[in-house]
């Protein structure tokens, strides 16, 4: 497959970030090695960087940071600071980006960038949805998730920084009245939302 119509089969896609699967659909690559071959030379050829084992982005169309936290390590979806300041919660620029995960806590370098990943057990992974073609914590489970990282110790609680005005404490506080967990409901208690 020549360079110019690779592009243009991707760029017609409109999608940001590829699997496999998906660059062998474009491609009506017949087996996979043919498959792996094309990618191979595309990669070569500036067309197509790898993410991770199986993931690939159009070079001249690179995903944002958020983007790639959800397939650096999945499942996650960016949460803690990282979430705070999206929503203008927190005005201070976190330094890694932070998400949340079922699987082991973990940070990842890529491309120059800190990615971190805190776990929470799968019956709290939840209250997320898809911005901009990345999952994110609603702004009250991203209030919450921190809450609860504080609660055990694992994070600093930036109570002095935080701009609450556009968290609707109500729905805060119903998200955190499902957390089953003495620690963090005594923590969650003395903050008084």
């Amino acid at each position: 497959m020549k360079k110019i119509e690779a592009i243009q089969i991707l760029q017609k896609n409109h999608k940001r970030i590829f699997h496999t699967s998906d660059l062998g659909k474009l491609f009506s690559a017949e087996n996979t090695n043919t498959l792996n071959k094309q990618i191979k030379g595309l990669i070569e050829a500036g067309v197509l960087t790898r993410i991770i084992k199986g993931f690939y982005y159009l070079t001249s169309n690179k995903p944002t940071d958020f983007e790639l936290a959800n397939i650096l390590y999945r499942p996650s979806y960016i949460s803690l600071e990282s979430a705070l300041n999206y929503y203008g919660i927190l005005v201070q620029s976190p330094q890694q980006i932070t998400s949340v995960t079922t699987k082991l806590t973990r940070t990842i370098e890529n491309a120059g960038k800190v990615f971190s990943y805190s776990h929470l057990t799968q019956k709290y992974f939840n209250g997320y949805q898809t911005v901009d073609g990345f999952l994110i914590a609603i702004p009250e489970k991203a209030l919450v998730d921190t809450m609860f990282f504080c609660a055990l110790g694992k994070t600093s609680f930036p109570a002095g920084e935080l701009h609450m005005q556009s968290i609707d404490k109500g729905k805060a506080r119903g998200i955190a009245d499902r957390i089953d967990n003495k620690v963090f409901k005594k923590y969650f208690a003395s903050i008084r939302l």
